[in-house]
């Protein structure tokens, strides 16, 4: 008995000290490291070109007419508006209408009320005609009092007939919006379907485009030479245009803002192609300050400075070095290169 509780207590005693032993960690695999591949070198190799300082400003298509249509009676429900930014007319064409359903109807009635009194007219005037003629054959005078009081009577009639299909003919026009003038239209409201006029809110404004004429304002106006001819980028396309003098061409300008005068340039499009211009349209000019022809040039930003000094990186014989070069022409986005490369050299790209 004494055996077996000796024997009890020592593994017991086994046990307690058997967790206060340190335990060993498992072994991590060894960490592996990604070794990254050689990387591609890009190069540029060298060739002639031009090298170019220029501008682009804009300029403001300035027609010679544009006006802002709408209609002169307030409160009428809207019928329609008949045309789109973009569309051609022709002076007198109906761009918008009010509603008004019966008023063509009595103006066909009118018409119709006139040509009847006149039909009268015409008819008293051949009897009172044929009675005198009658009185001077047999010598017997008669009394034409009642023919003179029917044609006043008559003539009365017919001018308040006139009256009134004036009256309906200026109510037509008022619910009516014509262009005044051949154009382009190059703005029209927002028609939902179901709006009422106002006096003086623009329906429909219309250019007319007898000249294309734009107008640069900037101080790039002073590089412009009357006479010589320019390249105007219209969206994406590019039209050639001649400048201008403006006292010397019908321009309707703009009036100036604050009496601030800044220089100012003109263009007019030349050739058969014009732009359909809807809107506001500006146009880009490319002015061109300086170039330099076939020569050797770089990419600007390939050409690292470093105080005074110019140089770029070269790949000569699959080793990269660094060689000084001069300066020419400083483009826009070129620059030209006078001394220190050659035609062919490869330039390790930044």
């Amino acid at each position: 008995m004494k055996i077996f509780t000796t024997v009890v207590l020592l593994t017991i005693c086994a046990i307690i000290l058997s967790g206060c032993l340190p335990v060993e960690e498992p072994i991590l695999p060894p960490p592996v490291t990604a070794v990254q591949e050689g990387r591609v070198m890009r190069t540029l190799e060298l060739v002639r070109g031009d090298v170019m300082r220029f501008s682009n400003p804009i300029a403001q298509y300035l027609p010679l007419r544009q006006q802002a249509l709408h209609f002169t009676v307030a409160g009428r429900r809207i019928h329609g508006v008949f045309v789109s930014v973009g569309d051609e007319v022709r002076e007198g064409d109906i761009l918008a209408e009010l509603v008004n359903p019966d008023i063509f109807d009595q103006l066909r009635d009118a018409n119709w009320s006139r040509e009847w009194i006149q039909l009268q007219l015409t008819q008293l005037n051949e009897r009172h005609n044929f009675s005198l003629s009658q009185a001077g054959i047999t010598g017997i005078p008669i009394d034409d009092s009642h023919y003179l009081s029917e044609r006043v009577r008559l003539q009365d009639e017919i001018g308040l007939a006139q009256m009134r299909i004036a009256n309906i003919e200026r109510e037509i026009y008022e619910m009516q919006i014509r262009a005044p003038f051949d154009g382009v239209v190059t703005w029209v409201m927002d028609f939902s379907g179901v709006m009422w006029s106002a006096v003086g809110q623009a329906v429909v404004t219309i250019a007319d485009q007898g000249q294309y004429i734009f107008r640069l304002e900037n101080e790039d106006a002073t590089r412009i030479v009357i006479g010589q001819y320019y390249d105007l980028n219209i969206g994406i396309s590019t039209f050639p245009a001649i400048a201008i003098d403006p006292d010397t061409t019908d321009i309707v300008r703009p009036p100036t803002t604050g009496g601030v005068e800044t220089p100012e340039a003109f263009f007019m499009l030349v050739g058969e192609e014009k732009p359909l211009i809807a809107g506001t349209v500006m146009a880009t000019v490319f002015i061109l300050h300086e170039i330099a022809e076939d020569v050797i040039y770089l990419p600007s930003f390939h050409i690292h400075t470093v105080g005074d000094r110019n140089f770029v990186h070269l790949l000569e014989n699959d080793i990269i070095v660094i060689r000084d070069v001069v300066l020419g022409l400083v483009g826009n986005t070129t620059t030209e290169i006078l001394y220190g490369l050659e035609e062919g050299d490869l330039v390790v790209l930044s």
